[in-house]
């Protein structure tokens, strides 16, 4: 008996797996999820500046940060926080985070009041 209400949950998941992953803002999101790999100067230059960020705040904190190289930090991470690639991406982030939390939200609403 438990077995089969493991399955019977487990296949109930899947679909509820299967219209999230249908919904179009998930589909939007996977596809610029898809074309920013297909940029990997992009994902590199995050990289760099999460490291620069690091080397910046060291230097500044020892008074060793030029403004020269304060600058050079500011231009690439305002490139990169404003390419359009990006700027759609985080935002369609932020937007399908928003839509899974308000599925467990509704999920757990309901399991609630099942429940009582």
């Amino acid at each position: 008996m438990e077995n089969s209400l493991n399955q019977i949950t487990k296949n109930k998941a899947d679909s509820l797996n299967q219209l999230i992953l249908n919904d179009p803002l998930i589909q939007e999101f996977k596809k610029y999820e898809k074309t920013l790999r297909e940029h990997p100067e992009l994902l590199s230059l995050e990289d760099e500046i999460k490291q620069e960020s690091q080397i910046i705040l060291k230097k500044k904190a020892l008074g060793e940060l030029t403004d020269e190289e304060l600058k050079a930090y500011q231009d690439k991470k305002e490139y990169f926080e404003n390419h359009p690639l990006i700027v759609n991406y985080l935002n369609l982030k932020s937007e399908v985070n928003d839509y899974l939390i308000q599925v467990e939200t509704i999920i757990n609403e309901e399991l609630l009041k099942a429940i009582d």
